[in-house]
């Protein structure tokens, strides 16, 4: 069988990572560990069996899949020592599941390779949330509120901006967001300080926070 490579981002971030893989389905918990390679560092079944786990293995992230019908969790119930990746099914709401704790929130059915973006922004403390599983009726609480400033008014982004923003985030560097997007780096560090500018910000980890409290960087 022919091993697929990832793409050099990605075996960097993969590097980073070392996630607990928790879920009561053993077959899917031990297919997101195949997915992960060697980001994986562990298994747990159960709630309660996480900060053990989270010891033995020093795991730094939790990817935790909550099954096809998962139960609206409580507040706290998902905010452990390092942050958490909550998978889903299509059709749930993120705003239970943020208010819970966790940091990121994608489909059940996402790709090995946003996947492994998304572990990788959850470490430097920015949350990722499909944007499918945005509640309409009540947008601004499908965002921490820790992260809500009232009356931004900011220039709209680009969407080559917004897109090179979201590369950004997932912390890809200007040679690798133009590998990436086929542009030269150039251009990149171009659409890099025009964001900069729009979102009045003197970096780019201030830039995806800014992004991250209007909404902007969804993965």
């Amino acid at each position: 069988m022919q091993k697929h490579s990832l793409p050099d981002p990605l075996l960097e971030l993969q590097s980073d990572v070392r996630t607990l893989v928790v879920g009561d389905d053993p077959l899917v918990r031990q297919g997101f560990v195949a997915r992960l390679g060697d980001a994986a560092s562990g298994q747990a079944s159960a709630h309660e069996d996480i900060p053990e786990a989270l010891e033995d293995t020093e795991a730094n992230v939790v990817l935790w899949d909550l099954g096809p019908r998962a139960a609206s969790p409580t507040a706290g119930t998902l905010d452990f020592a390092v942050p958490l990746v909550a998978l889903v099914a299509h059709g749930s709401s993120a705003q239970d599941l943020l208010a819970a704790g966790a940091l990121g929130v994608l489909r059940r059915d996402v790709s090995t390779e946003r996947l492994l973006r998304a572990l990788g922004t959850v470490l430097h403390g920015l949350a990722v949330i499909d944007p499918v599983l945005l509640d309409e009726r009540n947008p601004t609480t499908a965002v921490p509120p820790a992260r809500l400033t009232p009356e931004m008014d900011v220039e709209p982004l680009t969407a080559r901006e917004t897109e090179v923003l979201e590369l950004v985030a997932s912390g890809l560097s200007n040679k690798q967001i133009a590998d990436e997007l086929g542009i030269s780096a150039h251009t990149v560090k171009f659409h890099v300080n025009a964001i900069l500018g729009k979102l009045d910000v003197h970096s780019r980890t201030e830039a995806v926070v800014k992004a991250m409290q209007l909404g902007v960087v969804l993965v």
